[in-house]
C-alpha cells in the first residue's frame, strides 16, 4: 500500500467519526478519486497531509510556522473536475528545524525553526481558489526534470487565512 493511502486510513481512523468522514469508496477503483467522502455520501473531500513546514516561506513574506503548500496541478484538476470539493490540511510538523551550513565564509548559515504543531484545517475549494489568486506560486528547482508525479509548482497557503477553518 502506498504511504499516502496509509495516511488516509490513519486520518479516517483518528478523525473520521468526529468530522463525519470515511474513505471515498471510489478510491478502490480509481487512485485519482478524491480521498474522502462524508458519512452520508453527499460530498467528497481531499486530504493534504503536511509534515514538513515550508521553511523558506519568509522569502515570500509568509511565516513558515503556518504555511502549507497546495499543488498547482491539484488546483487545476479540482477547478475542472471537482469545483465543490472540500480540502482538509492535516498538519503534523515532524521536522521543526532546517539548518544549512553556508559554503561561503561571507554568508551566515541558514537556521530556521518552527514550533511543533498538529491540527486539521478545512477549506472549500471555492474559497481556496480565491486564496490562491493572491498566493505566491513556488517553483521547485529540484523537480524541473521530475517525472515521478511530484508537483513542480505549489501555492503557499497561510492556514490563518480567514476563509480556512481549524476543525481539530
Amino acid at each position: 500500500m502506498y504511504s499516502w493511502r496509509k495516511k488516509e486510513f490513519v486520518f479516517v481512523r483518528s478523525y473520521g467519526q468526529q468530522l463525519g468522514l470515511t474513505i471515498n469508496p471510489e478510491k478502490s477503483t480509481n487512485i485519482y478519486a478524491p480521498d474522502l467522502s462524508d458519512l452520508i455520501g453527499a460530498g467528497v473531500s481531499d486530504l493534504k497531509t503536511q509534515n514538513t513546514p515550508f521553511f523558506t516561506a519568509r522569502k515570500y513574506k509568509y511565516n513558515p510556522q503556518y504555511t502549507v503548500t497546495f499543488n498547482k496541478n491539484d488546483a487545476d484538476r479540482y477547478r475542472e473536475n471537482y469545483p465543490n470539493i472540500d480540502i482538509y490540511f492535516w498538519v503534523d510538523w515532524i521536522a521543526v528545524r532546517y539548518f544549512k551550513k553556508s559554503t561561503n565564509p561571507n554568508y551566515r548559515d541558514t537556521d530556521i525553526r518552527v514550533n511543533p504543531m498538529h491540527g486539521v484545517w478545512k477549506v472549500s475549494f471555492k474559497d481556496l481558489d480565491e486564496i490562491i489568486k493572491f498566493a505566491p506560486l513556488h517553483k521547485y528547482k529540484e523537480r524541473v526534470n521530475d517525472y515521478q508525479g511530484n508537483a513542480r509548482e505549489s501555492y503557499l497557503i497561510n492556514l490563518y487565512n480567514s476563509k480556512i477553518q481549524r476543525v481539530i
